[in-house]
C-alpha cells in the first residue's frame, strides 16, 4: 500500500492537470466564440439579446451574471483588453478606492463594505484584497485585477471594435425594436437590449471663453520638472482637480485652485464623489499658510498674455463687504489646467431616432428608476453614469454599482425573460421578521454601500396562512413606483442611513460630534444605522432604527451591560405593532439588562448639575440633541 503522502501527492497533481485543462477549454471556447463572431460579421449583422458596450468593471460585472446563467450576450470593447480606462486615469495612479483587508468579523459579506474594489463573483481568488495589501492602491493593480476576472470567468468579449454609430430599427421578422451597432470598422450588431457600459467619456469643461487655451485633466503633463518654480492655476473643485495640485505641491511656487464653490467634504456629506482626505493636501497648506490656496472665484475670460502666460478674468461677489460689491480682478498664470470632471454620454455615436435626453449641460444621461434611459426604451446606462440617479451614496464607483448592476441585471431578467426577481419567504412571526433584518443589515454590503438608495422590501399579507415575503437590494424610487409594492396592506422597507440633518446647526456634519450618542433613543442619532419604515397603501406611518454601532454589527452589543438583544426586540415590537402577526406578544427592549446595569454605565444629572451645562446646549432646540465635544469640556457639569 503506498503511503498516505503519496495519494495526497497525485490528488495534488491531478487537481493542477485538471485546473490546467480547464483553463484551456476556456480560452479555446472564447476564442471560438470570437473568431466566429467576427467571421460572421463580415457577411452580416450578429445578433445578441444584449449587447454591452464596454469591457471596464460595469461591463464586466453584468457580463458576470450573463455568462453565470448563460444568457445570450456579447460585450463590445474598443481597446485591446479589459479595463482599458484605468491604464492612463487616474493621472497620479493612485485610486481613492478603499482596500482594507484586516476587519473584526469574518463575513465574506462584511468584508465587502470595505473592499471598494472587487467584483461580485463566486470564485473568491477573485477578491481585489489578495492583490495588494495597499489601503489606497495603484490602478495598474486593478488594470490586472480585472484582466484576469474577465479571463477567468470566460466573458463573452470582442475587442478592438469600437462603436462609432447607434441607431434604432424595426425588425421585419419580430416587428420588435432593436438596436444596430456600427464599429468603425464597419462591422455592425444587432441587440434587443443595450446595456452602454462606457464609462468617462470625456473631459467636461466649461463654458468659458478661452478654455481651449487651458490643459485638461486627461491630457496634462504629470512631468513635475515642467511646473517648478512656476505658477499654476487649477480650475475646479472636485478631487480631480485636487489630485493635480497634490501632485505639483512640492515644485510649483505658487497653486490657486479656482473653484467656483465651497468646497465640499466627502466626511462631511458621505459622498464618495465629494473631496476626500487623501486629496486634500494643498487644502491642508492653505490653511497653515504655505502659499498654494484654494478660491471660490470664478474664471469668466481666458486669454494668451504677451508674454506667454495666461491671463485670467474672474468673477468674485464681495457681498459681505460694506457696501456690498462685485470684483472683477484678473491674474496671470505659467499654467492652466482644467479639472472640472467627466462627461459620461458621447452624443456624436447616437443616432437621431435613440440619442439619449441628458443632463447637468450633457454631464450624465437621464435615467428612469431602473436605469433605462427617459426616452429611448430598452437601452439602459451601467457603471459610474448610474450616479445620474444618485448623488448621495455609491453608483459612481465600483463598491456601489456592482450592486445597481446585480438588481439590474434581476430586474432585465423579469422584464425580457420571464424570470421573476429572486424573493425569499419568512416565517410569519414578527421576532422571526426583525431577526432576519437585524441581522442583514449587519453583515450586508450593498444597503451599507447604497445607503438610503438601495432597500429591502417585506410584505406582510393580510391573510394568515401567507407567509412574509422578502425583496432585497432594490431602488427605493423603484418600489415607491410600483403599484404592487404600494397597494401593500403592511409594507416594510428597510435602509441604512444618516441623519446628521435634523440636529440643526449643531451636528449637522460629522466632524461636529464626538462622543457618544443618545443609545436609549436611536431615532435621535445620527450616523449610519438600520432605518425600518412600515407604509399602510402606499402611506407612511412610522419608523424604527437600530441604534448606532461603531463597527457597523447591529447585532451584538457594543460594550457589557447592553442588552444584546436590544435592536431585535425594538424591531419586532415595531413590526408586531403594526401588524399583530404576533398576537399579544411584547418583548423588553430596555438597554440595558437591568436597571443597576443602567447605572452602572450611565449618570442621570441632576437639577444642580443641569444649572452648569453650557449655554449652548440650551441653544439647541427640537426634540434630538447633537453629541458634540463642547458639551463636555467642563468635568464639573457631572461631577459638581
Amino acid at each position: 500500500m503506498a503511503p498516505a503522502f503519496v495519494d495526497i501527492g497525485f490528488a495534488m497533481l491531478h487537481t493542477l492537470i485538471e485546473d490546467r485543462l480547464l483553463d484551456i477549454l476556456s480560452e479555446t471556447r472564447r476564442y471560438i466564440r470570437e473568431t466566429e463572431n467576427q467571421g460572421s460579421a463580415r457577411a452580416m449583422a450578429v445578433y445578441h439579446e444584449y449587447i454591452i458596450i464596454g469591457a471596464g468593471p460595469a461591463g464586466l460585472q453584468m457580463g458576470y451574471f450573463m455568462e453565470k446563467d448563460k444568457v445570450d450576450y456579447l460585450i463590445l470593447e474598443g481597446s485591446n483588453r479589459p479595463g482599458n480606462f484605468f491604464t492612463t486615469q487616474p493621472r497620479h495612479r493612485t485610486l481613492i478606492s478603499i482596500n482594507k483587508i484586516h476587519n473584526p468579523f469574518p463575513e465574506k459579506e462584511y468584508n465587502m463594505r470595505h473592499d471598494w474594489n472587487s467584483l461580485l463573483c463566486d470564485d473568491d481568488t477573485l477578491r481585489f484584497t489578495k492583490y495588494t495589501e495597499e489601503l489606497f492602491p495603484n490602478a495598474d493593480v486593478l488594470v490586472r485585477y480585472l484582466n484576469d476576472f474577465a479571463h477567468k470567468n470566460n466573458l463573452n468579449i470582442i475587442y478592438q471594435t469600437y462603436i462609432n454609430n447607434i441607431t434604432k430599427f424595426q425588425s421585419a421578422m419580430s416587428g420588435e425594436d432593436r438596436f444596430k451597432l456600427t464599429s468603425k470598422e464597419g462591422k455592425e450588431y444587432e441587440c434587443r437590449v443595450l446595456l452602454m457600459a462606457t464609462g468617462s467619456r470625456k473631459d467636461l469643461v466649461p463654458d468659458i471663453p478661452g478654455i481651449e487655451l487651458a490643459d485638461t485633466y486627461s491630457e496634462h503633463s504629470i512631468n513635475k520638472d515642467e511646473y517648478t518654480g512656476k505658477s499654476v492655476a487649477i480650475i475646479g473643485g472636485g478631487n480631480s482637480a485636487f489630485e493635480v495640485a497634490n501632485h505639483l505641491a512640492a515644485n510649483a511656487s505658487v497653486i490657486t485652485l479656482l473653484g467656483g464653490r465651497q468646497v465640499r467634504f466627502a466626511w462631511d456629506s458621505h459622498f464618495v464623489g465629494d473631496l476626500r482626505a487623501i486629496n486634500n493636501t494643498v487644502l491642508d497648506m492653505y490653511q497653515l499658510k504655505s502659499i498654494h490656496s484654494y478660491t471660490a472665484i470664478h474664471p469668466t475670460r481666458i486669454e494668451k498674455a504677451e508674454n506667454g502666460m495666461f491671463e485670467v478674468e474672474m468673477y468674485s461677489p464681495g457681498l459681505h463687504w460694506d457696501p456690498p460689491i462685485i470684483a472683477r480682478p484678473s491674474y496671470r498664470f505659467d499654467k492652466l489646467i482644467c479639472c472640472t470632471g467627466f462627461g459620461y454620454v458621447d452624443l456624436d455615436i447616437f443616432s437621431e431616432k435613440c440619442k439619449p435626453a441628458t443632463k447637468d449641460n450633457g454631464k450624465f444621461p437621464v435615467l428612469k428608476d431602473n436605469w433605462e434611459t427617459e426616452n429611448v426604451p430598452n437601452m439602459f446606462y451601467i457603471g459610474t453614469a448610474m450616479q445620474s440617479r444618485d448623488r448621495k451614496a455609491a453608483s459612481g464607483f465600483i463598491h456601489g454599482f456592482r450592486y445597481n448592476i446585480q438588481t439590474l441585471y434581476r430586474l432585465l431578467r423579469e422584464k425580457y425573460d420571464d424570470v421573476l426577481y429572486p424573493t425569499m419567504e419568512l416565517e410569519r412571526d414578527a421576532m422571526a421578521i426583525s431577526d432576519h433584518i437585524v441581522n442583514r443589515v449587519s453583515v450586508c454590503a450593498s444597503l451599507y454601500q447604497q445607503q438610503n438608495f438601495l432597500c429591502d422590501v417585506v410584505i406582510v399579507p393580510e391573510e394568515s396562512d401567507k407567509k412574509p415575503i422578502n425583496y432585497e437590494e432594490l431602488p427605493l424610487d423603484y418600489v415607491f413606483s410600483k403599484e404592487y409594492f404600494t397597494n401593500q396592506t403592511h409594507l416594510f422597507i428597510t435602509v441604512l442611513k444618516y441623519t446628521f440633518g435634523r440636529h440643526g446647526r449643531f451636528g449637522e456634519v460629522a466632524t461636529k460630534w464626538g462622543v457618544s450618542p443618545d443609545l436609549e433613543r436611536p431615532e435621535c442619532q445620527a450616523f449610519l444605522r438600520p432605518s425600518v419604515s412600515y407604509y399602510h397603501k402606499g402611506k407612511f406611518i412610522g419608523e424604527e432604527y437600530c441604534s448606532e454601532s461603531l463597527v457597523l454589527r447591529f447585532n451584538v452589543k457594543n460594550f457589557e451591560k447592553i442588552n444584546e438583544r436590544h435592536n431585535f426586540n425594538r424591531m419586532a415590537n415595531f413590526i408586531n405593532k403594526h401588524t399583530n402577526i404576533s398576537p399579544g406578544v411584547h418583548y423588553d427592549a430596555s438597554l440595558c439588562k437591568s436597571e443597576e446595569d443602567y447605572k452602572a454605565l450611565f449618570v442621570r444629572l441632576d437639577d444642580e448639575q443641569m444649572k452648569r451645562l453650557p449655554s449652548e446646549y440650551f441653544e439647541m432646540t427640537g426634540d434630538c440633541k447633537a453629541a458634540i465635544m463642547h458639551l463636555r469640556k467642563d468635568p464639573d457639569v457631572v461631577e459638581g
